[in-house]
């Protein structure tokens, strides 16, 4: 059972907000309230995508923004900044080269205290606002974390973010959602998100013939529980989710594993063998519906040994990128997660090598028999040099 108290007050005439107060609760328990009170708030977790389009509280009419390529650019660094850390944000623009993030996410939910929340939520929007006119404000892939559907804030973080990634001079690519457990869940963010635009009627995915809903602005989700990594497969189906980032921290917790990462007697502790099972059901959903996966977080960035074996690890089970941190374990994570000088030499020699083959089903490269899945791999690899070389 769970304690709970719901509170109900009508602001903006005539419009009901529920703000629900959970002190425990279940997961199930938890789950029928957010539905019940999306209800209230005029979305259905059931009801039909169609019939959202009299219940709009924006007026949104732009053409859909036009996002990022994710297939197309490299996600080898995810670096958290808090939109409450006025510090941390300046010093984003001093991140040049290789000390540069792929990606950026800036955090509302478990980077800004409580009562930095609504402080927070305008901070960030004015300053990616001001920026919107910088070169370095679209080198980097830039996402934002919102709060859980079930807190207080996560109304307010939908609207600022939603705004963010319909504007299509503010560097946003996506909304990321903590906490995400079914598919139900991903359907429930989606229909809220409709409904708060008027211009949702091509937003049906049917190419495999379910006639999903789709979000109108992309979505990340965080696989941070045990019930996330039991449904990750059905998670990484979903039209609307556009990505997976495996939140390790959340996840050892809830998986009662001890502290790694250097945290006991000062000493390196990068096994995660308690995680191997969880990473690798990860990894198997996402590649196979060709969606990114970017590992967990290395909590001490003062062990520079541990954090650079912990990259390479991730690299060699098939991680696309790494959350990170801090600033500092920036340039590692790209140097190890980019192609080694040896990977290019031997793809190039992949290729080469199928080009002068008389026999186009199959080639020999140092006694190694080469396929055309080989060429494919390489062509891909040289792809990602290209575009990581464009944007040093």
């Amino acid at each position: 059972m769970f304690k709970g108290q719901r509170y109900a007050s009508i602001l903006n005439q005539k419009k009901v907000i529920i703000e629900m107060m959970l002190i425990t609760a279940p997961v199930s328990a938890r789950r029928s309230i957010i539905y019940y009170t999306l209800s209230r708030r005029g979305i259905n977790h059931n009801t039909p995508s169609c019939l959202l389009q009299n219940k709009r509280t924006h007026s949104t009419t732009t053409t859909i923004k036009s996002y990022q390529n994710i297939n197309t650019r490299p996600l080898r660094s995810m670096l958290y900044v808090p939109a409450s850390n006025n510090r941390a944000l300046a010093k984003l623009e001093s991140l040049l080269g290789i000390h540069k993030p792929d990606c950026i996410m800036f955090d509302l939910e478990d980077g800004c205290a409580p009562n930095k929340k609504d402080e927070s939520r305008g901070h960030i929007y004015q300053f990616l606002q001001d920026r919107k006119t910088s070169s370095t404000n679209k080198d980097y892939f830039g996402l934002i974390r919102i709060n859980r559907v079930d807190t207080k804030w996560f109304e307010d973080d939908a609207n600022v973010a939603f705004q963010m990634c319909m504007s299509k001079n503010i560097n946003i690519n996506g909304i990321v959602l903590p906490k995400i457990e079914s598919s139900q869940d991903v359907d429930l963010i989606t229909k809220h998100m409709l409904s708060l635009c008027n211009n949702d009627d091509s937003l049906v995915d049917e190419s495999d013939g379910s006639s999903q809903i789709v979000s109108p602005v992309p979505i990340w989700a965080m696989i941070e529980t045990p019930r996330a990594i039991l449904s990750v497969a059905e998670i990484a189906a979903h039209s609307s989710v556009k990505g997976l980032i495996i939140g390790t921290n959340d996840l050892s917790k809830e998986l009662q594993l001890r502290p790694t990462c250097g945290s006991l007697s000062g000493t390196t502790n990068t096994t995660r063998d308690g995680l191997a099972t969880s990473l690798q059901l990860v990894l198997l959903a996402g590649k196979a519906y060709n969606k990114p996966v970017i590992d967990g977080v290395y909590n001490n960035f003062s062990d520079e040994e541990g954090f650079r074996d912990e990259c390479m690890r991730g690299k060699e089970w098939g991680m696309d990128g790494k959350t990170l941190i801090h600033p500092s374990q920036v340039s590692a994570c790209n140097k190890i997660l980019a192609p080694s000088q040896e990977e290019i030499e031997y793809a190039k020699s992949v290729v080469a090598c199928w080009e002068i083959s008389p026999d186009k089903g199959v080639a020999v490269l140092n006694g190694m028999m080469i396929e055309q899945l080989h060429v494919e791999t390489a062509k891909r690899l040289l792809d990602m040099v290209e575009v990581i070389e464009s944007m040093s």
